[in-house]
């Protein structure tokens, strides 16, 4: 089966990239750059240009999204990891929810380029304590479900992709995805609440668009790639997740039906891809 990975990193000085890439598992991964954020305890990020380059050593495999702060961009740093060979956008850790309208320019280039916007939701990893000189936020409240609504009403047309399903605030996410057709999510770091995604996957959305929520659901590993555990790990969680739709959706479910299953782990990132890359070749022939 073709697996897309629509969220993962790639880490500073990688290794192993040539033997996932010949691994045959996946297809294609996007990576999301968090250069701005330095590192994850022990893991430091790759720094942009060395994400870009990886991008470059191995064409078509990877996408990259663009780190971006949104307290401090304007809407011409937008065009610029746009120019840069980024597809998309990241943000992290912002000091106001994601709805704040001082964020507004920024997703308004966005949905201008047709780059989509990646953004964490949910409980995040504890990071660097205050010390008097961070710019950035703390703790997940800005960064809940909820607050992706009110971007989805403001901007219609930009493909908002909420990575790990919002947890612990899955009743949030479940809105989002059930009214806003603009919303998609991502299942990395969702393995505790997997009884709760086999109800929610043969849910049918109310967005206008006759969709079932497992055509709102995007395979993801949020592995940190050029890390030889976290090589071993991505590759475990696409058996995982290829044996759960086998033996659980095939069986008692109608999401586990071969052409259902296709959707999660390929077609629903298929469709979103298809749609911005041929907005960035449409834009780049205009100019």
């Amino acid at each position: 089966m073709k697996i897309i990975d629509a969220h993962a990193h790639l880490c500073h000085e990688p290794e192993g990239i040539d033997a996932l890439v010949e691994s045959g598992v996946f297809e294609q991964i996007w990576l999301m750059d968090l250069s701005g954020v330095g590192s994850l305890g022990s893991l430091r990020f790759a720094e942009q240009k060395e994400l870009l380059r990886t991008v470059r050593n191995y064409p078509g495999f990877f996408l990259a999204f663009g780190y971006i702060d949104l307290d401090h961009a304007r809407p011409d740093e937008v065009s610029r990891l746009r120019d840069l060979g980024f597809c998309g956008l990241k943000p992290y850790k912002q000091l106001r929810p994601y709805s704040h309208e001082i964020y507004f320019p920024l997703y308004a280039r966005a949905q201008e380029l047709g780059m989509p916007i990646l953004f964490h939701t949910g409980l995040i990893a504890q990071g660097t304590p205050y010390d008097g000189r961070v710019t950035h936020a703390f703790g997940p409240e800005n960064m809940r479900p909820v607050h992706l609504a009110g971007v989805a009403e403001a901007f219609p047309e930009l493909i908002i992709l909420a990575g790990h399903q919002g947890y612990p605030y899955l009743e949030e996410m479940e809105h989002n995805l059930y009214y806003y057709k603009n919303i998609c999510g991502d299942i990395s770091g969702y393995l505790r609440s997997v009884p709760r995604l086999n109800e929610i996957l043969d849910r049918r959305a109310h967005d206008g668009t006759d969709r079932f929520f497992n055509e709102k659901l995007l395979f993801a590993t949020d592995e940190f790639y050029g890390n030889e555990a976290s090589n071993a790990r991505a590759l475990r969680l696409a058996k995982f997740w290829e044996s759960y739709f086998e033996f659980i959706g095939g069986l008692y479910y109608r999401w586990g039906l071969p052409e259902e299953q296709e959707k999660f782990f390929h077609g629903n990132a298929e469709r979103l891809r298809a749609r911005f890359l041929s907005q960035k070749k449409s834009l780049r022939e205009f100019h």
